[in-house]
């Protein structure tokens, strides 16, 4: 939808002229445009003849909210607006659906380019203090967008600029310039723009859909796709080609949908992909994918482990053997891992040590000598540092990128490769170790939804991590995307995730709301575990940088809400593992809402989950301290971790 000063004066004249109980008239073929786009929105309809338009349902109570919001003196006068001001717009819809999924509340980022546009103000509550929130005419706006069903109708110049244009995202001034082609793709919803200055732009999950299908048609009259055509595309589909006339079956021929048996072609399976959007409006949830540069480095050595393993059997990547790897290498070749230990250290010390750290960097010669420095008494160096590979392989895990299996041979737990780590190491192959951030991969994921658009920050981040490149997402741009919505999914929380989580309600909070709730020194550490949490598909962080749980992730919060925060791993992928072996050899109650295991069946357990006994019992401690299991039964929490899994990876 898009509603500029043109847009809106013909709206008013189309009112002005119903009042008399006219049809409006275009005289001019330069006016005609903006109507054109108007009834592509399902705000105008045409009359009795091509240059009548008058209101639709949905038109007319756009006008009279418009003629209101003038009247109280919430915008002014179309007349008096900057030609290219948007008043509405695919940015204006996005924000304000950002703010009704943050509890009406728009946050800092929005609040200004919705007040400017009569959408937003400032509200008292008594007890609470002042908020920023969108009013009722926001809500009715949408409203309006969620039922106007625009049309749908490609001409063959307009295909050729679909065609031949970036799919996005990428900055709004790489937007190939053709008149009034961009205006006419944001009216059918084929295009949207980053919230809140519309710095980047891309196709839709629509928009994507029709230049696919019109890359394999052939334009073979001047209309190249309309409803026509899909609907006799559906005719075929339900009855064959007999239920065509003569003129559909050459339409659907000559346009390359069809052979002249009625067999779809790819063209035509394009074009049922499009008509399913369009008809149904059904978009895939927005996920991601997220990795760290210690995760990247485990999973090289996790490879090269497995190489010294050709040559003495003896030797597997148990979690003591990685960490051996990783001491090996002199600390040099970890200068990209410096950033990263020093928020492992300030997430475990509680204060700032950055400084400090760069000064050891150049002094130190292994990561042995580091650990050493920070954790001098005892032994207790090489168990923090354990503990951090161990959250890391746990991270690798949680994202299907490997997984810990029990080794028959030594009768230990070791780590493999899944398909998708080995589609990872590749990648890291290629282009090097760097972090890929779940906001990065949001930023191509994100395009996919019915006006999604990644905010600038996030686009920023996809072109320095090498996955948005000239107007398209890349070749690792795409695994990333891919991975975000092909990996099985397993909930994995570290101590400082968790004290994060603990923090965030169902909604109605930002990120910036969040900082304040640590030191100021640990802001960099809690974007992190934003990063991880929401690349486990546990929280979503909108374009207006609200924070919202998704509905995996309410009940993973819920299940840990007594779990005290001291815990190193509270939840990870062996133990769900082991939660879910549990539940497939207990008895389920459901009046107690409790699985019971008898005790004969603890070593099947044991032999589903996949783990050593060694592993199994450890995991198993850590479950009764943290209240997921008793003695013989997993407790409710346990369960809701479980349908959190199921809801994960839906």
């Amino acid at each position: 939808m898009i509603i500029r000063k043109e847009h809106a004066l013909a709206l008013l004249n189309a009112k002005s002229q119903e009042e008399k109980g006219l049809a409006c008239q275009i005289r001019v073929k330069a006016e005609e445009e903006p109507y054109v786009e108007l009834e592509l929105q399902n705000l105008l309809e045409q009359g009795s003849s091509p240059i009548e338009f008058t209101l639709t349902y949905w038109g007319r109570n756009l006008v009279y909210l418009m003629e209101e919001m003038i009247q109280k003196g919430l915008i002014k006068h179309p007349s008096e607006w900057d030609e290219r001001f948007r008043w509405i717009g695919s940015e204006v819809i996005a924000m304000i659906e950002a703010s009704i999924r943050s509890g009406d509340l728009t946050g800092e980022e929005i609040f200004d380019a919705l007040k400017e546009r009569g959408f937003a103000e400032e509200v008292h509550e008594e007890k609470k203090g002042w908020f920023k929130k969108i009013n009722d005419y926001a809500k009715a706006v949408y409203e309006i967008y969620q039922n106007a069903k625009p049309r749908l109708e490609i001409s063959k110049e307009l295909a050729s600029y679909i065609t031949g244009m970036p799919t996005g995202p990428a900055e709004t001034k790489m937007l190939p310039e053709h008149g009034r082609f961009p205006l006419l793709l944001e009216s059918m919803r084929l295009i949207s723009f980053s919230v809140p200055n519309s710095d980047v732009y891309t196709l839709s999950g629509l928009g994507q859909a029709v230049q696919k299908a019109l890359q394999t048609m052939a334009p073979a009259y001047e209309t190249v796709i309309n409803e026509d055509y899909m609907y006799s595309l559906l005719k075929v589909l339900d009855s064959g080609i007999e239920a065509l006339s003569e003129q559909e079956k050459e339409i659907l021929e000559s346009l390359a949908l069809i052979d002249d048996e009625g067999e779809l072609l790819p063209a035509g399976e394009a074009l049922l992909e499009v008509y399913k959007l369009w008809s149904e409006k059904i978009y895939r949830p927005v996920k991601t994918f997220n990795l760290e540069t210690l995760d990247e480095e485990l999973l090289i050595g996790i490879e090269k482990v497995w190489e010294k393993h050709k040559e003495n059997p003896e030797i597997v990547p148990t979690d003591e053997e990685i960490v051996h790897f990783l001491l090996e290498k002199p600390l040099k070749e970890y200068k990209h891992l410096k950033e990263y230990y020093g928020r492992m250290l300030n997430q475990a010390m509680g204060y700032q040590k950055k400084e400090e750290l760069n000064k050891k960097w150049s002094e130190l010669k292994n990561i042995e000598e580091l650990f050493k420095h920070f954790w001098e008494k005892g032994n207790e160096w090489y168990e923090k540092l354990f503990d951090t590979i161990k959250e890391s392989l746990y991270s690798l895990e949680a994202f299907n990128l490997i997984k810990a299996e029990l080794d028959e041979k030594t009768g230990k737990t070791v780590y493999k490769f899944t398909k998708h780590g080995i589609e990872v190491l590749k990648d890291i192959k290629e282009r090097g170790v760097r972090e890929i951030k779940s906001t990065a991969v949001k930023a191509i994921s994100i395009t996919k939804t019915q006006f999604g658009v990644p905010n600038y920050e996030w686009y920023e981040e996809a072109v320095n991590e090498h996955l948005v490149g000239g107007g398209y997402p890349t070749k690792a741009g795409q695994l990333y995307e891919n991975l975000a919505y092909n990996i099985y999914r397993l909930p994995h929380l570290t101590r400082f995730e968790l004290m994060v989580l603990h923090k965030i309600p169902e909604y109605g909070m930002f990120l910036n709301d969040l900082f304040k709730e640590f030191d100021e020194t640990l802001k960099e550490e809690v974007q992190y575990a934003v990063n991880k949490l929401e690349a486990r598909y546990i929280l979503d962080v909108l374009p207006n940088k609200a924070i919202v749980l998704t509905e995996a992730g309410k009940l993973i919060k819920k299940a840990l809400s007594g779990v005290p925060e001291g815990i190193a791993n509270p939840i990870n992928p062996v133990l769900v593992r082991i939660l879910q072996a549990i539940k497939e050899v207990g008895n389920l109650y459901v009046k107690e809402r409790k699985v019971r295991i008898l005790p004969k069946n603890w070593e099947e357990a044991i032999k589903k989950s996949g783990v050593d006994k060694e592993t199994f019992e450890k995991e198993i401690a850590v479950a009764r301290l943290a209240g997921y299991i008793g003695k013989t039964s997993l407790h409710e929490s346990a369960l809701e971790i479980l349908e959190a899994v199921e809801l994960m990876n839906q």
